[in-house]
């Protein structure tokens, strides 16, 4: 199983770096993590755990992104029961005689670990900035376990038996399974089955370098269907006609007065993030050949319009710029031989500036809209503005027209 995860994971991985994600992501969450359930005449908490991540987001819009990809972590839960309380279940013996079999218990306890393969997908939503953001993951997860083991002791048993055909209950017989066995040790297993799993964390980024974001927080996972499988007929303890020393646990999973079983993990979540990892084509730029139709100075200015984005951190066209995109389009497939430039601006907003990144996506926009008017990506050469446009004091209308795109003719005659 962790060999087909590995396997996974890589396939994941280039799977990604072909894809239109903005930023590949490593995590590592700890805390408490484990199982939840009602135990009758018992109880159960959640131990020491942690989870190791990788994924990849995917940007929907300047403050929000989608997060996906694939996890691995370990769970550990501890469960205990009353001592001196009788668990009772029906054998039969060696000689074929049907009995009630009872099994008392003192300091009893299980430490039960399973791992587990999940992928989330959540969706995030972020502060805008440079430097620190406040960020907020909220989603879902399926969960896939695996290599269930649950180390069981115990300070003492009481194994008896009662026949109701004789009336007699047999408590001292150990070389055919009825006694007292102190300091006693085993292990079992017990069948889960894959789950889903509501999850949320939240927490604070920090700005490391263009791309790169260090990211602080809490998480919680919180699970929503049953883990385990329908096979809880099993004694505590089985019964062994060849003697006490023979007996095996069967676990309060195993058994009836186990509720249902659900995921739940709490704890810290460290996370840190690239910018986009696909890799640049180098392109050969063609020469630049000067315009030889009869364009003129009423053409360039049509197309050296700028286009406006009214909002902060606004990258999607707006509605009222698009018949000036319109325009360009039309001109350019008229004139075949324009080459033009698109650079995005931004704006240094005194309140929240603009993230340099914003101009890209900008010009990116910009570049995607006249290609899908049919304009050969080659004749477009797209970038951004390294820094913002300097702010005009009391001017917000100046500073709202900083917030563009600016096209020019690189050609011209």
């Amino acid at each position: 199983m962790i060999r087909q995860i590995i396997v996974i994971a890589i396939c994941f991985t280039a799977i990604v770096m072909q894809a239109g994600a903005q930023g590949l992501y490593i995590g590592l969450s700890g805390g408490l993590q484990g199982m939840q359930y009602q135990l009758q005449n018992g109880q159960s908490q959640q131990l020491a755990g942690g989870s190791l991540d990788l994924g990849y987001g995917f940007r929907l819009g300047s403050h929000w992104d989608l997060l996906t990809g694939i996890n691995g972590g370990v769970y550990n839960t501890r469960a205990t029961l009353r001592d001196g309380v009788a668990f009772t279940s029906y054998q039969v013996d060696d000689a074929g005689s049907a009995f009630r079999y009872s099994v008392k218990t003192a300091g009893y306890k299980e430490t039960q670990q399973f791992f587990a393969a999940g992928i989330p997908l959540l969706l995030q939503y972020h502060t805008q900035g440079k430097g620190v953001q406040w960020y907020f993951d909220a989603g879902g997860k399926v969960l896939v376990p695996f290599n269930t083991s649950i180390q069981v002791s115990a300070a003492q048993l009481v194994l008896s038996g009662y026949y109701p055909d004789f009336n007699v209950e047999v408590s001292n017989l150990p070389k055919h399974g009825f006694g007292t066995i102190n300091n006693w040790n085993s292990n079992a297993t017990s069948k889960l089955r894959p789950a889903a799993a509501l999850s949320a964390a939240t927490g604070l980024s920090f700005g490391l370098s263009p791309g790169t974001r260090f990211y602080v927080g809490v998480y919680a996972d919180y699970g929503l269907t049953d883990l385990k499988e329908k096979n809880d007929s099993m004694p505590l303890v089985t019964y062994s006609s060849t003697g006490i020393s023979g007996v095996q646990a069967g676990s309060v999973l195993n058994m009836p007065n186990a509720g249902q079983v659900t995921l739940l993990s709490f704890g810290l979540q460290l996370r840190l993030s690239f910018g986009s990892a696909r890799p640049k084509t180098n392109t050969t730029k063609e020469p630049q050949q000067p315009v030889t139709d009869t364009t003129g100075n009423e053409q360039y200015e049509a197309i050296e319009g700028p286009v406006v984005f009214g909002h902060l951190d606004e990258t999607r066209i707006p509605e009222n710029q698009k018949s000036h995109l319109d325009e360009v389009a039309a001109i350019m497939k008229q004139y075949p031989a324009i080459r033009i430039s698109i650079v995005g601006h931004i704006c240094d907003d005194e309140n929240e500036p603009e993230d340099t990144k914003v101009g890209a996506e900008r010009a990116k926009s910009v570049a995607q809209y006249l290609r899908n008017k049919g304009i050969d990506g080659g004749r477009m050469d797209v970038s951004p503005v390294s820094e913002s446009d300097v702010m005009e004091p009391f001017d917000p209308l100046a500073n709202y027209r900083n917030r563009r795109v600016v096209i020019t003719v690189k050609n011209k005659k």
